[in-house]
């Protein structure tokens, strides 16, 4: 039996795989990479963009068991929570203690995929 049962297999249910990936993932982290240059908008086009990139992850990560979306949902999710903070002055970080996690949890993510595969058992 597959990750997902017998009506489907993983692949078919991965949204990673899918058009909507397009706006799920690549607009949300074109946003992100702006904000690294405009500084003044960064709150604004980072914390929608994680959160979107944090939910889908999640509910990626439940549908069809991506792995890398098992990390990366969390991660996105307190890149936002943290710059909130930010943009809020309740803490003060600076801009790469938050994307250079995020980044690199990310490539971690999809680099445990070529070793223990795309899809999480259940």
């Amino acid at each position: 039996m597959s990750c997902c049962g017998e009506s489907a297999s993983c692949g078919d249910r991965d949204l990673v795989r899918s058009r909507a990936a397009l706006v799920i993932w690549c607009i949300p982290a074109a946003l992100v990479f702006l904000g690294i240059f405009w500084a003044q908008a960064r709150g604004t086009l980072w914390i929608p963009s994680f959160i979107v990139m944090g939910l889908a992850c999640l509910f990626n990560a439940r549908r069809c068991g991506r792995l890398h979306c098992h990390i990366t949902g969390p991660l996105f999710l307190l890149a936002a929570l943290v710059t909130l903070l930010d943009a809020l002055a309740i803490v003060r970080v600076a801009w790469p203690w938050i994307l250079v996690p995020a980044v690199t949890g990310t490539a971690l993510g999809y680099g445990l995929e070529r070793i223990r595969g795309l899809y999480v058992s259940r």
